[in-house]
This record gives C-alpha cells, structure tokens and sequence, in this order.
C-alpha cells in the first residue's frame, strides 16, 4: 500500500508540474518533506500524501472551490493549516481543481 500511496503522490506531483511548468516565475521546491510549488518566492501549493494544497486562496475562492469539492485543512506534524485549501484530486484530472490553483498562483505572484 505504501508504494501504492507514493506512486498516486507522484503522478499528482508530475500532473501539477505539467500544468504549472510553463507559468512565469514557477520553481518547485521540497517544504514539509513535500513536492511544493512557488511563484517568485512565494508558496502557492503543495502535493502531500494528503492531495494538493492551495496555500493563497482567499476566503472567497476557498468558498467557490467547497462547492464543487471536498476541501480540508492541511495537516503538518499534527497541526492543522486551517486557511488552506487541501483537496483530493485525480492525478489524470486537475480539471476540478486547475482554476483554483491558478487563482492560488496569481495571489502569490501579486
């Protein structure tokens, strides 16, 4: 089950860059032990056995994202990070969270 889990981590990680590879300014950086992307800097996203954090959300897209998926907390060494917006998604789909993650990318890059 553990390389299953990290196999699932790594195409969610490879998917992300994919999609996040060509947007000015992206470098991705290990923080929390995790694959995590920043835009000039700043931290806009991790990919966690948890799913992929948005870390820049404001309340109002966090809000317009819970309606369409489950959204958690991130979880790190027990501590919740309640302000951001942790959601499972398909490795082959980031469709339902692509939005989302380039709102969270814009904040960081303002």
């Amino acid at each position: 089950m553990y390389s299953e889990e990290r196999e699932r981590r790594r195409a969610l990680r490879d998917a992300v860059d994919d999609l996040v590879g060509a947007w000015p300014g992206v470098s991705r950086k290990t923080m929390f032990g995790c694959p995590s992307y920043v835009a000039d800097g700043v931290l806009f996203a991790v990919v966690s056995e948890q799913g992929l954090s948005l870390t820049r959300l404001s309340t109002d897209e966090r809000a317009r994202l819970e309606r369409s998926l489950s959204v958690e907390p991130f979880e790190a060494g027990g501590r919740l990070v309640q302000r951001w917006a942790t959601v499972r998604v398909s490795p082959d789909d980031l469709d339902p969270v692509a939005d989302a993650l380039r709102r969270s990318y814009e904040a960081a890059v303002v």
